[in-house]
């Protein structure tokens, strides 16, 4: 008989994770303090893929496994793990929100499979578009979905559009659109992740499992680490390093993502 009743457990202790992505306290679940909520999250908690590429580990989406590994043991995870704990976080801070699908079609000119995990929020009537799973550019606070033209969040401009195949959710770079990620707004099931949860944490076509994959946000760019190539991006420039060993894998992975693990790292 299987339990799927983890994936639904409130969230352990909000004030700790909170703690862990910097913030002492809230006033109210209102835009302003989403805002802050997406940024801190994607400036602490780096994107990384450590426990599918190089463990060979079962992702679980249980509620307290989630916290147990993000608040406890400071780790990170991909997007099914970050944005299902960020929205438990959501939910035991008062907010209205429900989970969404969606399918990454940044850099990709075929139809990609969904693959990924986002939040869209409501806030007295106003429905906005969250994420802080994402590995890419993402927008580093809530985007107002309803909106028609561009909206500024971080560095980047964004639009987004609706059309028969979806909402979509542009970048513009040099005044032209980049397709970053397409979705359809019904609301997702926690249950309905597992499946793809499994593709893409075990699946020999994932690209998960292909590569190592870390990503955190920093206040003038930021850091990103692919197989043992890290890049930082800042303030507009980007400086490149290929790491010789895994001595300094670790020391790049603490010192740019805060992350420290005990296991074996693929080199």
């Amino acid at each position: 008989m299987f339990d799927f009743k983890p994936l639904y457990s409130p969230l352990p202790d909000s004030k700790l994770y909170l703690e862990r992505i910097g913030i002492s306290s809230i006033n109210a679940p209102d835009k302003e303090t989403l805002d802050r909520l997406v940024l801190c999250h994607q400036r602490t908690v780096p994107f990384e893929n450590l426990d599918i590429f190089d463990a060979d580990m079962d992702i679980s989406l249980h509620i307290p496994e989630l916290y147990d590994k993000i608040v406890l043991r400071r780790r990170g995870g991909y997007c099914f793990e970050l944005n299902a704990a960020f929205m438990s976080l959501l939910k035991s801070l008062g907010y209205d929100c429900y989970a969404i699908a969606v399918r990454v079609v940044w850099n990709f000119p075929d139809v990609m499979p969904i693959s990924h995990r986002a939040t869209i929020v409501t806030i007295d009537g106003t429905r906005y578009f969250c994420d802080v799973g994402f590995g890419g550019p993402s927008p580093q606070g809530a985007l107002y979905l309803d909106v028609v033209g561009f909206q500024e969040s971080g560095s980047n401009v964004f639009e987004i559009e609706k059309g028969k195949s979806g909402t979509t959710i542009y970048r513009i770079v040099d005044g032209k659109r980049e397709r970053l990620l397409l979705f359809g707004e019904e609301p997702c099931d926690p249950v309905d992740f597992l499946a793809l949860n499994e593709f893409q944490s075990r699946g020999r076509e994932s690209m998960f499992r292909k590569g190592r994959l870390l990503n955190l946000v920093r206040e003038t760019g930021s850091a990103t680490l692919s197989g043992n190539v890290l890049k930082i991006h800042d303030d507009g420039n980007t400086s490149e390093k290929t790491l010789a060993d895994e001595q300094e894998l670790r020391a790049a992975m603490k010192e740019h993502f805060g992350l420290a693990v005990d296991f074996p790292l693929k080199f």
